[in-house]
């Protein structure tokens, strides 16, 4: 039987946070004790979950290494202790994306005898993402089993030799849109009111916001926006635009769940041209909402979207941000989600308890 079910995400901002509670919220309402580890100065989360605020970044500092060495510092000499007086035998402990002491975290909770599934999120290391290797490595070898949200990244595994994998629904937590801050963002974005392309979430190359312009360069008609945190490539994004003329306005800022559900909510068509992808939180946000997306052909994007781009082209993209709106797009039901996590959690620590490795 499960005592508790520890679910640990390091980070408490973003994707990786809001998918956290919103299982953290299902498992409650099916009776489970859960609890989720995640930082001090976390977003908003549903009223039902229980956070445990046991992580401090110290996102203050200008220099990244300054921030790195403090938060894992901290981590080391408070929230693993921490965790190790908290976890017990009959647990279950779900850690969340991909942290750099993610290993130190799971020899935790080995450790405690607790049974430990692993959600990387992504099957892939971001170069940008310092110890990324080393925590992916960990959560593929070392979880009794891991968790991932694409028949793509399932496969992807399997092919790599990773036995003890199963896919469950990406869910994330989106609250009812304020009507108020969808009005505000159309008066933003298209003021006309023209339809809108969205390309939201943090800016990286690797989403190719660059694809995004020149495909609406050529929707003459359309508006775009990229909005969210720049994490590199803002500068370039805004000369292209100029370059070609494209409709498309940015803003380059974070913004908490409620702003982010109201920004696609807005949206005619969510667009995701990304280079490299397990998944999308963006694309799962869009379904709740019944909002279109249109994809690129990449990783596991394309189960979950409304149109997908035959390549990589301008053209393709472009073709598939109409294909989409034509097509349209009902509200995704993902109230019976948390039942599948709660089965692969219960499946998994009767596997440990008889001593063989699932599979699947």
């Amino acid at each position: 039987m499960i005592r508790r079910v520890h679910l640990v995400e390091s980070g408490g901002r973003g994707g990786v946070f809001n998918h956290t509670v919103e299982v953290a919220a299902g498992l409650t309402g099916l009776g489970v004790d859960a609890v989720v580890h995640t930082a001090d100065d976390c977003d908003a989360a549903p009223d039902a979950v229980r956070l445990c605020r046991c992580v401090t970044w110290h996102r203050a500092s200008a220099n990244r290494l300054v921030r790195q060495a403090r938060t894992s510092a901290r981590y080391v000499l408070r929230t693993l202790p921490h965790l190790r007086r908290v976890i017990g035998p009959q647990d279950v402990v779900h850690v969340q994306g991909m942290f750099a002491l993610t290993p130190e975290l799971i020899a935790v909770a080995r450790q405690r005898a607790a049974t430990v599934i692993a959600s990387p999120h992504n099957t892939f290391v971001r170069s940008n993402a310092p110890g990324g290797g080393r925590a992916l490595r960990s959560a593929l070898r070392d979880a009794d089993r891991v968790l991932v949200y694409s028949e793509a990244d399932r496969l992807s595994l399997a092919e790599r030799g990773v036995a003890n994998v199963a896919q469950v629904p990406l869910v994330q937590w989106t609250p009812p849109p304020d009507p108020a801050l969808v009005a505000r963002w159309h008066t933003e974005l298209t003021p006309d009111g023209r339809p809108l392309a969205l390309l939201p979430g943090q800016v990286r190359a690797d989403k190719n916001p660059e694809l995004f312009v020149r495909a609406l360069a050529e929707l003459p008609g359309w508006r775009g926006a990229v909005v969210g945190e720049d994490l590199g490539p803002g500068g370039q994004v805004d000369a292209l635009v100029a370059q070609t003329g494209a409709a498309v306005s940015t803003a380059y800022r974070y913004l908490d769940v409620a702003g982010f559900t109201a920004l696609v909510a807005a949206a005619d068509v969510v667009v995701a041209p990304y280079r490299i992808a397990s998944q999308s939180g963006v694309v799962a946000v869009a379904a709740r909402l019944g909002v279109p997306t249109a994809v690129a052909p990449c990783g596991g994007l394309g189960e979950a979207a409304t149109a997908v781009a035959r390549d990589t082209s301008v053209e393709a993209i472009r073709d598939a941000v109409v294909a989409a709106y034509e097509t349209g797009a009902k509200p995704v039901d993902t109230a019976d989600a948390a039942r599948r996590y709660l089965h692969e959690y219960i499946e998994t620590q009767r596997g440990r308890g008889a001593g063989r490795t699932l599979t699947r």
